[in-house]
């Protein structure tokens, strides 16, 4: 048996079943955390947060080891990526360099989730990173309350586990919405390979009319990403998880007002994912999501303590030389850090307080969703744009255009346009004169015309008003209309 306890914005979700490639839950918990305690996955108040989790341990009887966090915060660094098959250690190592561009400044550890693991040559894996810090600050809160943790994912690695081990196998291209308290979370499956992953504030309630707008804009901003990429796989499903099911109905007919077509379900996989009586797989996906196997690359407490050996082994053939070294810097900068320690220690003290306050993490959040919005209404923009571009590229038989034909006929044939398609900018004319050579030469002049693409002529015939017909079809080349190309020669 395994126990899962899942942190995020305000959210604890706790599960105790079996653990595997497929799940079994046995028993759910959900409980908001205390006001504050709890900002992004970050534990802002250990004392009041650990007194409650204490308590809600003990009242449920919940096991202390073989338990399992996950976390779902802005601090895991998360990207797709494409390398040669090869085993955990050199895949690491691999990723690591693949985020040298990123992680400059501090020291990090790697993660990653097998996306096709299938495949014989190239690999597609979705890899993050994390500070060793945020880590450490969970192991030491969770031993303090006497817990003793197996493991810790990430929410996004896990989630995309889960879908990899239920609805990737019988879905292929495919969206998930993840309702949360405070957050609307989507991912993308295209062609059963996960591809896209957003997570966005949402202040409406669920189960009302902006909240079921809410999800139509996420839909639509899907399919603006998948046609920016040049996804040509079409979405063939939009589960929905986090909901109450009463209000599928409702959901479904507002979105397909607003132009969602696409079929809209439940997330449901009973031969994945296994419950007691009363519990819904779609109501305790993320908790859930620690349940599945995804392989020792993502779970990091076992990079946080491989890290932690290595230094271990290193530090002592140069302990000597470090504290030698240390010894002599120590005395050269005893008296500038002796006065300037309180000072500093203030500074840092103000910093790590305007960082980790509320404030600051709701405008990173409403930063997130705006720029979300702002990449949107780009798409939509473009989108206008292209259309009118290819409006202006279809000719147009204007009053100047037909004027133009008729000035050419003067002193050859007499013309009658008969028809124009503005389609396929075709204009076709009977053309009549007392003389073929005549025609003839008024056809040859046509054809020397920049504004048409093409013309061509056919039956000749004779008429009792002792003149001869013949039937013109002239194709305009693109554009011609809009501009006044008709004055050109």
């Amino acid at each position: 048996m395994s126990t899962v306890i899942y942190l995020s914005n305000q959210q604890i979700h706790i599960v105790d079943g079996k653990r595997g490639k497929t799940a079994t839950v046995n028993k759910f918990y959900s409980y908001p955390a205390p006001q504050g305690t709890i900002i992004n996955g970050i534990i802002m108040d250990s004392e009041t947060f650990g007194a409650f989790l204490k308590e809600k341990w003990a009242e449920n009887k919940l096991p202390v080891k073989d338990v399992n966090l996950v976390v779902n915060s802005t601090k895991f660094v998360g990207q797709n990526m494409e390398i040669p098959k090869m085993s955990d250690d050199k895949t690491l190592e691999y990723i690591r360099r693949g985020f040298s561009n990123i992680d400059r400044s501090e020291e990090k550890l790697y993660g990653f989730v097998r996306l096709d693991a299938s495949a014989k040559k190239m690999h597609r894996l979705y890899a993050e990173s994390v500070s060793p810090d945020f880590l450490k600050d969970y192991i030491n809160f969770f031993e303090g309350i006497g817990i003793k943790l197996k493991g810790i994912y990430s929410g996004e690695g896990s989630l995309i586990s889960l879908l990899n081990n239920t609805l990737a196998k019988t879905n292929k291209t495919f969206l998930v919405m993840i309702s949360d308290s405070m957050t609307l979370t989507t991912v993308l499956y295209v062609n059963k390979v996960f591809t896209y992953y957003n997570s966005a504030r949402c202040f409406h309630e669920p189960g009302s009319e902006d909240y079921a707008q809410d999800l139509t804009r996420s839909a639509s901003q899907i399919r603006q990403f998948m046609q920016a990429n040049q996804l040509e796989a079409e979405l063939e499903t939009i589960y929905l998880a986090g909901v109450e099911d009463r209000d599928l109905s409702f959901y479904k007919t507002i979105m397909a007002e607003y132009g969602v077509q696409t079929k809209i379900d439940i997330f449901t996989d009973n031969r994945n994912i296994k419950g007691s009586d009363g519990i819904h797989a779609q109501k305790y996906i993320y908790a859930a999501s620690g349940l599945f196997e995804s392989g020792i690359g993502s779970n990091y407490i076992i990079r946080y303590q491989s890290k932690k050996e290595e230094k271990k082994n290193g530090s002592n053939a140069k302990y000597f030389i470090i504290l030698a070294i240390t010894l002599i810097v120590m005395i050269m900068v005893f008296v500038i850090a002796l006065l300037n320690k309180k000072k500093k220690e203030s500074e840092l003290e103000e910093i790590e307080s305007y960082n980790n306050s509320a404030t600051i993490q709701m405008q990173v959040s409403e930063y997130d969703e705006l720029t979300a919005r702002n990449s949107f209404l780009i798409g939509q923009y473009l989108s206008i744009a292209y259309i009118n571009e290819n409006l202006d590229t279809y000719p147009w038989a204007t009053s100047s255009v037909q004027s133009h034909i008729f000035k050419l006929a003067n002193g050859y044939a007499t013309v009658t346009l008969t028809s124009c398609n503005s389609d396929t900018g075709t204009t076709n004319m009977d053309v009549m004169a007392s003389n073929v050579q005549t025609i003839n030469e008024f056809i040859t002049i046509l054809k020397g015309q920049k504004i048409f693409h093409d013309v061509k002529y056919s039956g000749y015939s004779y008429s009792a008003e002792d003149q001869y017909h013949v039937n013109v079809s002239c194709t305009l080349e693109e554009a011609v209309g809009r501009e006044g190309e008709a004055d050109e020669n």
